[in-house]
């Protein structure tokens, strides 16, 4: 059973969907075999991917038993990554997607999915609400995407307080890998401040040295459905989420030399 990571933010539009695909790959660079998992009901990495032209089945198939895990997970040119979408939804699927999440079947989906994979990413839908929550039990870690601007940072607590409950009531394995900045503009001052007081006010170790700065191509990347490392043009920017998942590794070395994992998330509010 592999590794099952829950790429998760409060808000919406800070770069969630781009880090779970590109962390994905980074980590099948490095020799792991890696499934992303489309766990939006708006569908991100369907979109992100063009899974589309491959299938129209995804999660939301396999909790109906209308189909097999083998026609869900796509695997993609590059043989140690795939990519498994939420399926072709219809409104009312949103909500059987929260009861799916109450009754613990979306839970117990993910923990088969993760067979015969190093890792899981999950993209997980943003907000706080029952489908964050119950991937979060079925995961080993969590990885918090924040902005530097002032909306994404006061929304920051709400989803520890979220971790922080699922460790105590659902999943005490349940680790905070670390909080990821994304879209970093350098050149903004404001932003500059904002990040430097996010951080001082948290542990330092709550959060990623690894930062990832604002970069047209991964615009592009969207639009022509791949990750940023498969352009010509993208070699820059994708050693940001390389030296990501080189940094997880390393986080993942030392908690199992020391035997443990964070501590930061129980008493920070």
């Amino acid at each position: 059973m592999g590794r099952v990571i829950t790429i998760a933010s409060q808000k919406g539009g800070v770069g969630k969907t781009t880090t779970a695909l590109n962390l994905g790959y980074s980590l099948s660079r490095i020799g792991n075999r890696v499934l992303v998992l489309d766990g939006d009901p708006q569908g991100g990495i369907t979109l992100a991917t063009n899974l589309k032209k491959r299938t129209e089945r995804g999660l939301i198939n396999l909790l109906r038993e209308e189909c097999r895990y083998g026609e869900v997970v796509m695997q993609t040119r590059d043989s140690t990554l795939s990519v498994a979408g939420v399926g072709k939804l219809e409104p009312e699927d949103v909500v059987l997607l929260e009861e799916f999440a109450r009754n613990g079947k979306l839970g117990q989906t993910v923990k088969v999915l993760s067979q015969g994979f190093d890792y899981l990413i999950i993209d997980a839908p943003a907000g706080v609400g029952g489908g964050v929550s119950s991937f979060l039990g079925a995961s080993d870690g969590v990885i918090p995407v924040v902005l530097s601007r002032a909306l994404s940072i006061k929304s920051l607590p709400l989803l520890l307080n979220l971790v922080r409950w699922v460790r105590e009531h659902k999943n005490p394995g349940l680790n905070l890998d670390g909080v990821l900045l994304t879209m970093v503009d350098e050149r903004s001052e404001l932003e500059t401040e904002l990040t430097r007081e996010l951080r001082a006010s948290l542990p330092e170790e709550l959060f990623f040295r690894s930062t990832i700065p604002y970069q047209a191509v991964f615009e592009t990347a969207s639009v022509r459905s791949v990750p940023v490392g498969l352009l010509g043009e993208g070699q820059a920017a994708a050693r940001h989420y390389m030296d990501l998942a080189w940094e997880i590794k390393e986080r993942e070395l030392r908690d199992q030399e020391t035997g443990g994992g964070d501590e930061y998330v129980a008493g920070l509010f």
